[in-house]
């Protein structure tokens, strides 16, 4: 075999492996010796390298690896070998995302099916998962990094690596867990009245959110591309969270959706024999129509708790801005549909 031919048979044996080759691999299949094998791997990383290509080969570790040229690899994350199924690159992606991150945290991203994917993307060399007090400290492996194409496995090199191309996205202190139910990558931020930091934050950001209303106050500070995310009721909610996912380029929007329908069917089941009400501001209309309330002018009538007016339902608005996004709509929806049975209940005692 000449060494023409040897050489293509050591990039043809890269190409087919889909892994790192050791030195010893490429002369066994060659037929070169240790040292030929391993120049004419560097020949051929040289010539890779001198062509505008898509694909490189690259030294990792001891051997050598044909992969996705290193600034395309976030670009093609989406494209992985179809081996690996869509839900379990999900979950995958989410902890290149953010690594470390906790199992619990990504279980509320994921849903309990993370527990699954965790075991099987284990089971193929792609996450470490470490012991971590009650949970587990999710990581890439070096075998992650091999796979995609990436040349370092270190996970901030990894990190850079995946968000080529992604957006990073601000948020305020109310929509961070939105953002980590979505699977963002993102800063919290005050976009309403920003210090010194947040100005800072606002400029390295390629999209915001912000609550409706506050446009021209934000605009100030803020000249990017931006979403007024409703999220006064559970249907708004999902509307902003697949309008953020969109635009961030990035994110899963599946397992809030499914939540979200799984609480409208259990709510709207409730509200069916609910005493109508008499929504007294927007706000709680919003709700009205989202639970499928019975609205009349002698209903019951219901409030935000903050607007000191008169009503048989109090709901709650102040609401601490580290709770759940999904659990302060939900608190509310409970409020009014026990407000409700409450009211009916006193009325139905004899005297």
């Amino acid at each position: 075999m000449t060494d023409s031919s040897a050489k293509a048979v050591i990039e043809a044996a890269l190409f087919a492996a889909g892994r790192t080759l050791s030195p010893r691999e490429l002369a066994d299949i060659s037929g070169l010796s240790l040292q030929m094998a391993e120049e004419a791997a560097r020949d051929l990383a040289q010539e890779y390298a001198s062509r505008s290509s898509g694909i490189e080969i690259k030294s990792i570790g001891d051997g050598y690896s044909m992969q996705v040229r290193s600034m395309l690899a976030g670009r093609v994350l989406s494209f992985a070998p179809k081996e690996i199924e869509a839900p379990l690159i999900r979950t995958l992606a989410i902890i290149a995302y953010k690594q470390p991150i906790k199992q619990s945290e990504l279980v509320q991203i994921r849903g309990n099916k993370s527990y699954e994917h965790v075991k099987e993307l284990e089971k193929r060399g792609l996450i470490n998962a470490v012991k971590h007090s009650r949970t587990k400290l999710l990581t890439t492996t070096p075998g992650f990094a091999d796979y995609f194409g990436i040349t370092s496995s270190n996970p901030e090199a990894v990190r850079k690596a995946l968000l080529q191309n992604k957006k990073l996205v601000g948020v305020s202190p109310m929509y961070r867990t939105l953002a980590l139910r979505l699977g963002l990558d993102y800063l919290v931020v005050n976009p309403y009245n920003p210090g010194e930091e947040d100005l800072s934050r606002l400029e390295e950001i390629d999209l915001l959110i912000i609550a409706p209303g506050y446009l021209e106050r934000v605009r100030e500070h803020y000249c990017g591309d931006l979403i007024e995310a409703g999220v006064r009721t559970l249907s708004q909610l999902k509307e902003s969270a697949e309008q953020i996912v969109r635009a961030a380029e990035s994110g899963d929007v599946e397992p809030l959706a499914a939540e979200v329908d799984r609480l409208l069917k259990r709510f709207r089941k409730r509200a069916q024999k609910a005493r109508p009400i008499k929504p007294l501001t927007p706000m709680i209309e919003d709700i009205a129509r989202d639970l499928r309330l019975d609205v009349q002018e002698g209903g019951l009538r219901a409030a935000p708790s903050s607007a000191q007016m008169e009503a048989e339902i109090q709901v709650p608005v102040h609401q601490p801005y580290d709770m759940d996004i999904v659990e302060r709509i939900v608190e509310r929806y409970e409020k009014i549909l026990m407000d409700i049975d409450g009211v009916s209940s006193a009325d139905a005692k004899p005297d």
